[in-house]
């Protein structure tokens, strides 16, 4: 090591600096080096604990240094879009409500006959008290009475039809409009059914194998940056962006270099996604949350794929489903980068990825045995019913477009979600569903809330064995 190397380490130690060896080497070969250096560190915004390349400061400060050149990989396959919204139809007309919830309950029915059992259902109107009655509908209305027993409206595009539910089913966490499939016998009056089996939910088809990639590729999730706020946990931030470029000795073996790194949502604080919340940011314009963003983003590797979708703090439209963030934000990042819409299916190398940022997850925590502390539980619910927001009118707000944007079309290998800022990682089904957490700690909203936020954890993939690992960049 040179003297001149030595001095450097030794001036960013005295300032609790840790160095990547190509800032030194940069620094140790530039013409004004320690110039550039001191700038360069009084010029950073909050604590910080690495310093890297595209720390230093070129002519203009929102433009950083080029990351070190790395040989780019040609072979890995790009991120692919199978599925998500492009643009809005919504013109909020009564026909657009119609047009979405047939498209809902002619999905969802057609997926609760897959079942043995409802494969000859018939319509609502169309029954028959003398014999066993096999129906599919939508839930209108549930309603539980003290003795226990369950009323439940159920209605197609035929008719509206009274369920009453055995003892003991009060527990099923009925939704209003989910599709169910239910047998029994008829009133003599014809105005109720009696059900007398299980409730059948859309079907999620047999336990099968993940499809998986050819090769081992590694796909990285996150969700919940918030950047922008006063609790974004930004030291351990720029250890997760310096450990991506490979400088922090942490599992290095999980870097997706080559790779895919998924943002599921809520990117940057926003502005007014709370009450009072303006009292909680550190950078008050949302345009400004979003350059920096980018400016972090910027450091990230080349080979790594990444997928940026919006949430409910983005700048987007609040209802869902929400289209891809403005082009006003897009220009500020890399062309390698890929911005979709919430939700979105993805193709990862052969894999169907379902990313969902997660509001409806607001709407399930009122049911039995569900809280915002177990996503997995959420989560399960959301697949079993193959829709990503069942109740409309509820905490969800759902734009009436002509087509249900939200529907579970098709079960995916991974199904991650956000919002919640609790961490989990659960197979169901052959399902692997994952929620990474947040990179925010607690604001008093969120206490007052009931969110209790599990930070600065990623989830790795091995997309050709599907081994996984978790990624806690607390130390």
């Amino acid at each position: 090591m040179t003297f001149k190397e030595k001095e450097i380490i030794a001036w960013l130690s005295e300032r609790k600096l840790m160095p990547s060896p190509e800032l030194i080497t940069h620094i140790s070969n530039h013409p004004q080096g320690l110039v550039l250096l001191e700038k360069s560190v009084n010029s950073l915004k909050g604590p910080k604990l690495f310093l890297s390349v595209s720390d230093l400061l070129v002519d203009e400060k929102s433009n950083p240094p080029k990351p070190i050149s790395r040989p780019k990989i040609a072979n890995i396959p790009p991120v692919i879009i199978e599925r998500q919204i492009t643009k809005s139809l919504s013109d909020g007309k009564l026909e657009s409500y119609i047009s979405l919830f047939n498209d809902r309950f002619k999905t969802l029915s057609r997926l609760v006959r897959r079942n043995p059992s409802m494969r000859d259902a018939g319509f609502l109107t169309n029954l028959n008290p003398d014999e066993e009655n096999k129906v599919i509908g939508m839930v209108a209305e549930v309603q539980t009475f003290p003795n226990g027993r369950v009323k439940v409206v159920l209605e197609d595009p035929n008719g509206r039809l009274n369920l009453m539910l055995k003892e003991g089913e009060k527990n099923l966490n009925l939704l209003n409009d989910e599709v169910i499939g239910v047998s029994g016998k008829l009133s003599r009056q014809g105005n109720v059914l009696f059900v007398n089996s299980p409730i059948i939910r859309p079907h999620l088809g047999r336990y099968r194998e993940f499809a998986r990639a050819d090769e081992p590729y590694i796909a990285l999730f996150i969700s919940d940056i918030h950047l922008g706020s006063g609790t974004f946990k930004n030291k351990e931030w720029d250890k997760f962006i310096s450990w991506l470029n490979g400088e922090v000795d942490y599992h290095k073996e999980w870097i997706p270099n080559p790779g895919y790194l998924i943002i599921a949502g809520d990117a940057v604080d926003g502005i007014d996604s709370y009450p009072g919340q303006e009292a909680d940011l550190s950078i008050t314009d949302v345009w400004e949350q979003y350059s920096e963003l980018a400016r972090s983003i910027f450091k990230i590797p080349t080979p790594i794929q990444t997928v940026i979708m919006p949430g409910n703090h983005d700048a987007v439209r609040l209802m869902e489903p929400q289209l891809p963030l403005p082009n006003r934000v897009i220009k500020n990042f890399e062309d390698n980068l890929t911005f979709t819409a919430n939700p979105v299916l993805l193709d990862l190398a052969g894999v169907k990825v379902l990313c969902y940022h997660g509001k409806s997850l607001d709407d399930l925590v009122s049911l039995r045995e569900l809280s915002y502390e177990d996503p997995m539980s959420m989560m399960k619910e959301l697949l079993n019913r193959r829709h990503l927001a069942p109740i409309y009118g509820g905490k969800t707000p759902l734009a009436p477009e002509k087509q249900d944007h939200l529907l579970i079309r098709d079960v995916p290998d991974i199904f991650v979600t956000g919002h919640v800022h609790s961490f989990g990682i659960e197979r169901y089904n052959g399902v692997l569903m994952m929620n990474p957490g947040t990179w925010q700690a607690q604001t008093d909203y969120q206490k007052m809330m009931g969110f209790q936020p599990e930070p600065c954890r990623a989830i790795a993939v091995n997309l050709q064995t599907f081994e996984t690992q978790v990624l806690d960049f607390n130390f």
